[in-house]
């Protein structure tokens, strides 16, 4: 069944322009995942734990792109607060005006998501505006529809991609375009021409080869500067992507030929990477997933995961209370032996 990524939009004639587009499979090899020491597998002695990902190969993702006039709404706020001043202010406001007639713009809605996470950029509105170009190139430059307060780091990623781009809170009338794909990831296997391929302003090549994407707050490590001072002995030099411009952290991920980093959106943008990439993804034991080990696969990479400190609670809440996000932003603990494990398997000396 094909997931809709533009569910407000209202298309009142038939499609101007339709295709559909049959992917690629992608192979993922196995791969190893190194676990904080436990008792668990030796009762006298904790030791690490060493977990086997066996290959798959994915089944082949299918695109749908159609283009047609009709009126784009903006999603209505889910909080009661927000429903409530919907009801009772916005009958006044610009919400409620006639829509913002624009028939000749090609117009892609991404209101419905989040503006202010550089992973749903990338990985989700971008490859669709970016394939919707490739499948039409004699249109014009689609523009993505942001909200009126979008974060500027959103307005600026896809400035630089050459995508133009409108914020606006009124509904819109264009041409619209609605892509919808039959699985998650459905875009890995042409990360590489959507991505690799593409110049941005602002592109520095002179940047680390061994780099180590840490964070602060949250999701960011308990030991840090030990994982840091491990790492500095293998040459990794260490930055903090929300402390640096969006165009430095695309070069950094271009460029780096051996990447640790925390799992988190700044991974997202090694989707420009060309230099086959060697990923040692770090994570805390209550949020384990694999996006970014298909991501580094899809752009000829190699992919190591290392999994922190457990705790009790972890165990309840996932197994047992099945709450699958209930440690997403935890910080972790990671065992120095268990990174030293990592890089080993990734031929990293």
């Amino acid at each position: 069944m094909l997931i809709n990524s533009q569910m407000s939009s209202s298309v009142h004639a038939a499609a101007d322009h339709q295709a559909t587009i049959q992917g690629q499979s992608v192979y993922l090899p196995a791969a190893r995942i190194y676990a904080h020491p436990t008792r668990l597998i030796s009762a006298w002695n904790p030791m690490p734990m060493q977990i086997h990902l066996p290959e798959t190969l994915q089944k082949p993702p299918q695109i749908e792109i159609t283009i047609a006039s009709g009126v784009s709404h903006n999603p209505s706020p889910q909080s009661f607060k927000h429903r409530i001043q919907q009801v009772l202010v916005e009958p006044f406001t610009n919400r409620q005006s006639a829509p913002l007639e624009l028939p000749e713009t090609y117009l892609y809605d991404h209101r419905y998501d989040t503006d202010a996470n550089i992973a749903h950029i990338l990985t989700n509105a971008a490859t669709r505006l970016l394939t919707t170009q490739a499948q039409f190139p004699e249109l014009p430059p689609v523009t993505v529809v942001l909200r009126s307060k979008a974060v500027p780091m959103a307005r600026q990623a896809y400035e630089l991609l050459g995508i133009p781009v409108l914020c606006t809170d009124r509904a819109v009338q264009g041409q619209l375009v609605s892509v919808s794909e039959s699985s998650q990831g459905a875009y890995e296997w042409n990360y590489g021409q959507l991505f690799g391929q593409r110049c941005f302003q602002g592109y520095s090549q002179d940047t680390p080869e061994r780099v180590f994407i840490a964070r602060k707050g949250d999701r960011s490590l308990l030991n840090e500067a030990d994982v840091e001072a491990l790492l500095a002995q293998y040459g990794f030099v260490k930055f903090y992507y929300e402390d640096i411009p969006l165009q430095q952290q695309w070069s950094i991920s271009k460029n780096a030929k051996v990447v640790v980093g925390i799992h988190g959106a700044a991974l997202s943008s090694l989707v420009f990477n060309t230099n086959r990439v060697k990923l040692l993804e770090l994570f805390h034991p209550g949020y384990v997933v694999d996006m970014y080990r298909n991501l580094v696969v899809a752009v000829g990479g190699t992919w190591t995961g290392v999994i922190g400190q457990l705790h009790p609670e972890v165990v309840r809440e996932l197994d047992f209370k099945q709450q699958a996000r209930s440690f997403a932003r935890a910080r972790a603990r990671i065992d120095l032996d268990c990174l030293r494990m990592g890089l080993e398997n990734l031929e990293i000396e």
